[in-house]
């Protein structure tokens, strides 16, 4: 009678004891998925206080996880990451239990999988991205390719996560992998589960800015979601497509988008989700001129994101609000706004994000230089400028020889790799700097090998004005299914070996390779082998 509830059944029934246990846990689980947050919550917790008695046996612990469970999947929709993690420990602790007793009986191994698949969704919304990794290496011991049970639907969580996270670490030929093996799984196990890998497929699309793709998958996506009977799941299909709407330039789509979006959420009680959505509306407000009405949809956004510890999204906020700042020539505000953003993506350690923000720095410093009056000024925030955006420059040129051959590798060299040099580039003419600008266009001819004997690994500022260097059974439903967040980097993908370094000119001390090992040192990952070839 609960096969509309997507989630982990038990093995054997826990018998007429549990059965008041067993409603109350799946009507919770089925309000929760419709987004009524507070009624679930209140009847999980009941729930749970049901288990805790003196003579309680492996069954009302099997049922106290799964109950524990999903109270700990609501405490992250909600904000509550904190609460979140130890309602997950407590979780787990109570299937250890339960397995102590009874072993396998009620199924609480699949549970236990579910548990930390949950979790380290959680732990890679907060950044902790080597925890969320072992969790769900864990998860994947346990369930391995699936099945027709338990195991097959836990299979499909804990591959979609792994897609989130690879896409979080912009490694998205394995991102994109892990997301078709995902889509295979859900298609045969449970087609209402598809709507997931068809979002992840469409981000890695937007990574690439094939926006038509990304577009076509999130309608799928949206589609999908609604047949299953999940509306806040597809309120999140709707609002990527506004993001991708914006990216398209359709901007007043991509508002209406987002705004829906974000009401969704808040009627489905998720403020984190909400908060998510707001600052995607103030940098669409931001993008289309109107700073005032950005400025006001971001500050809430940031104050729930900073609260919540949203690690990637607090930092994209920061940097939009450093870009409102910048636009109004607040230097110093947008400065301090870019280094937040900064800092907390070096803590998750997102490298090619910190490559990202030193661009955007770079880019509002060259501008604060358009501004000033005084040659000697410009000329010193010129060479602030070109100190951030060279070094960001070659990161992202060195990034791109970590993707297969093929499409994504083109679009990333034709959309990231190329604009960033180019600025970088622009300013080193600027400065005339004509030696650099020689060995740069050297730099950027070397081939690459097509022998890698292992993927590239992708792991601080001066002042102006104090600009500062940042160093079978019956059914007991379990929400095993947020579906969408991430782990892990066992997808083999073809990988170019890193290209030599060059000498230019041998009569002359490199002007480039300074610059290298600066950028080697501040992003912690090589960008050039140990081979120097001569070019004359």
């Amino acid at each position: 009678m609960n096969d509309d509830v997507i989630g982990v059944r038990g093995k054997e029934s826990s018998g007429p004891r549990w059965a008041a246990f067993k409603e109350l846990n799946n009507t919770a689980a089925r309000l929760g998925a419709t987004g009524r947050i507070a009624e679930a919550t209140a009847m999980l917790r009941e729930a749970v206080e049901m288990t805790y008695v003196d003579d309680v046996d492996a069954a009302g612990l099997d049922g106290r996880a799964r109950a524990l469970g999903n109270l700990a999947g609501l405490a992250e929709g909600q904000g509550d990451t904190e609460g979140a993690l130890r309602l997950a420990e407590e979780a787990l602790a109570a299937c250890y239990a339960a397995e102590s007793e009874a072993g396998d009986r009620y199924g609480t191994v699949a549970v236990r999988a579910s548990v930390l698949v949950n979790r380290a969704q959680t732990l890679q919304l907060l950044g902790r991205l080597d925890e969320a990794l072992a969790d769900l290496d864990g998860a994947l011991d346990i369930v391995g390719e699936g099945g027709d049970g338990d195991e097959g639907l836990l299979a499909i969580s804990a591959n979609n996560s792994r897609s989130v996270l690879l896409i979080g670490l912009e490694r998205l030929e394995e991102a994109e992998a892990a997301a078709q093996l995902t889509l295979q799984l859900a298609s045969a196990r449970d087609p209402r589960l598809t709507g997931h890998p068809y979002s992840n497929l469409a981000a890695i699309a937007q990574a690439l800015n094939d926006h038509e793709t990304a577009m076509a998958y999130l309608l799928l996506a949206e589609q999908v979601h609604l047949a299953a009977g999940d509306p806040v799941t597809a309120a999140l299909a709707v609002a990527n497509q506004g993001r991708v709407a914006m990216r398209m330039g359709d901007t007043d789509a991509g508002q209406r988008l987002l705004a829906a979006a974000e009401q969704a959420f808040s009627d489905g009680e998720q403020p984190l989700r909400a908060a998510e959505l707001r600052y995607s509306r103030a940098h669409a407000a931001f993008q289309a001129g109107d700073p005032a009405r950005a400025r006001e949809l971001l500050g809430p956004a940031i104050t729930v994101l900073r609260d919540a510890g949203h690690a990637s999204m607090l930092a994209e906020s920061l940097a939009v609000q450093g870009d409102i700042y910048a636009a109004e020539a607040a230097c110093q505000q947008a400065e301090e706004s870019y280094l937040e953003a900064w800092r907390v993506y070096e803590a998750a350690g997102a490298r090619y994000h910190l490559a990202r923000i030193d661009m955007r720095r770079a880019f509002a410093v060259a501008d604060w230089a358009g501004r000033v009056a005084s040659p000697a000024d410009r000329e010193r925030l010129l060479r602030f400028a070109f100190d951030l955006s060279l070094p960001s420059a070659l990161a992202t040129d060195a990034m791109r020889h970590g993707f297969a051959p093929g499409r994504s590798r083109e679009r990333w060299a034709a959309t990231v790799a190329v604009p960033a040099m180019a600025h970088a580039l622009s300013l080193a003419a600027a400065l005339r700097d004509g030696a650099l600008v020689s060995e740069l266009l050297e730099h950027m001819s070397a081939t690459v090998s097509l022998h890698a004997p292992a993927p590239l690994d992708y792991e601080p500022f001066e002042e102006e004005p104090n600009l500062t260097a940042p160093t079978g059974g019956e059914p007991l439903s379990f929400t095993a299914s947020a579906l969408v967040t991430g782990t892990s980097g066992d997808f083999p993908a073809t990988r170019f070996a890193l290209p030599p370094r060059l000498r230019v000119n041998p009569w002359r001390e490199s002007q480039l390779e300074p610059w290298i090992q600066e950028t080697e040192r501040r992003y912690g990952f090589a960008i050039r082998s140990d081979e120097v070839i001569e070019t004359w």
